[in-house]
């Protein structure tokens, strides 16, 4: 009941904001699901209660990928971000690598974090990306983030450690450990389980 209570709040406000912003340059899209729990993506807020919904905001990561609104927090570039409709994990469509955060190059803002919110704010000198820290000055991806990137890297191959996990283009995944191999569909949304190791 609270999630619900929260979830039409979140909304409300967001209206809220949206109609007090008219002449605002930038825009916020408001998708909204009766349960769930609200997930900003830099792009749109939207509340997410399934994996359709994942799917959904999935397609809103590809789409803004596709476009080059999404930055890499190491070099600048345009990243192309995909999620995993399953477990909304991002990974960085090119190297299948875990994306941990991203700078959306249209607000500046650094997204990440376990519910991927704001976490920072970036700016481009000189064409090398730079974010604010302490006391407003600007520091290095290096000065910044990548210490806590490190660690979060060290953390997931701990978690995963002996887990093999594939993710093609298409968003099909396969996973294999010592227990077996799953096989997901994402066109059928089809899991296949093969414990026979």
């Amino acid at each position: 009941m609270k999630a619900k209570i929260l979830s039409l709040f979140a909304a409300s406000l967001a209206i809220g904001f949206a109609a007090c912003n008219n002449e605002s340059e930038s825009t916020t899209t408001t998708d909204t699901v009766s349960t769930g729990a609200v997930i900003n993506d830099g792009a749109t807020n939207t509340t997410v209660s399934s994996s359709q919904d994942n799917a959904a905001l999935a397609d809103t990561l590809r789409m803004n990928s596709d476009a080059g609104n999404y930055l890499d927090t190491k070099t600048g570039k345009a990243i192309k971000i995909s999620m995993d409709p399953a477990t909304g994990a991002r990974y960085n469509t090119d190297t299948k690598e875990p994306v941990w955060r991203y700078v959306d190059r249209r607000t500046w803002w650094v997204y990440g974090g376990d519910n991927w919110d704001t976490v920072g704010t970036a700016k481009m000198n000189n064409n090398k990306i730079m974010y604010r820290g302490d006391n407003d000055s600007w520091k290095t991806y290096d000065d910044r983030w990548k210490n806590d990137d490190m660690k979060m890297q060290e953390d997931w191959k701990k978690k995963y450690g002996d887990t093999k996990i594939k993710i093609g283009k298409d968003g099909d995944m396969k996973i294999k450990d010592e227990n077996g191999k799953v096989k997901y569909d994402a066109q059928t949304d089809k899991v296949k389980i093969d414990s026979s190791n």
